[in-house]
């Protein structure tokens, strides 16, 4: 087994920047990955939390295929890169069991006999729900993820919208926005953003997708305005190709924050 992973801080605590949470959904042919090699290597006390999906999830077997061994084994030992797997809960209808067993294949990924030796440090559950009345579902999501991977694994929820409060509890980040980079300032978000608490916001994710001309630099001036946790920008509609500004994306969001928080937003 890796070693125990570091739980992620809070962005105010780690270096004054907010995460890239990279859902990477691209097949690891040889040299897919490299962009993300390349990026943390370049920018060592900038924080990647990465989504590995090698098949809506782990796939059926105790390892992925050798393709996802090889870039695994390269990024185990990346210190600012987190791997966490994916698990989709259809909006709160999927059952325990089966989340479970997922997060269980995971585990032996560890494994060296069994598995590829790579320690999967949380997970990413897709499709969460936001209402009130799951909370508890999500809850119970959240512990088999620490029974299984440990108290410091990393749980983040993907409702895409803002959801009940109550989230928060026992997830570390909650993905708040999924969509068209245009939605970002539109009234649904900039009410929601006005009655979520800072502390909230600081364990909170921004996903913007199809960014187009100066959105992804007014959405990161955004995103250390109002210290929201994590982000990730991208020109593409899907998370399945790099984004031509992939490089200058990352370096822009290797910026610490400055000054005092700005704008009466909570």
């Amino acid at each position: 087994m890796g070693t125990k992973m570091t739980k992620l801080s809070s962005p105010s605590q780690n270096n004054n920047k907010a995460l890239i949470l990279l859902p990477l959904y691209i097949y690891p042919s040889p040299d897919a990955w490299t962009p993300l090699l390349l990026a943390a290597n370049r920018h060592p006390t900038l924080q990647f939390l990465v989504v590995v999906n090698p098949s809506n999830g782990p796939g059926e077997g105790d390892r992925p295929d050798e393709n996802y061994v090889r870039v695994l084994q390269q990024l185990r030992d990346v210190e600012n890169v987190k791997l966490v797997g994916y698990v989709y809960c259809s909006y709160g209808k999927r059952e325990q069991g089966e989340m479970r067993r997922d997060i269980e294949r995971y585990k032996v990924w560890g494994c060296e006999k069994r598995g590829c030796g790579v320690d999967i440090k949380g997970i990413f559950f897709d499709e969460a729900p936001a209402d009130g009345g799951h909370v508890g579902y999500m809850a119970e999501a959240a512990g088999e993820v620490r029974s299984a991977l440990g108290e410091d694994a990393v749980v983040v929820y993907n409702p895409g919208v803002f959801p009940d409060q109550g989230y928060w509890e026992k997830g570390d980040y909650v993905v708040v926005f999924e969509n068209v980079a245009r939605e970002w300032w539109g009234g649904y978000v900039r009410e929601n953003v006005k009655k979520l608490p800072k502390e909230l916001r600081e364990r909170s994710v921004v996903i913007a997708h199809s960014c187009q001309g100066d959105e992804k630099e007014r959405i990161l001036a955004d995103v250390r305005r109002e210290r929201w946790g994590a982000h990730f920008l991208t020109g593409e509609g899907g998370y399945e190709s790099w984004d031509g500004g992939w490089g200058g994306y990352v370096g822009e969001a290797d910026e610490e924050w400055d000054g005092e928080e700005e704008g009466g937003c909570c």
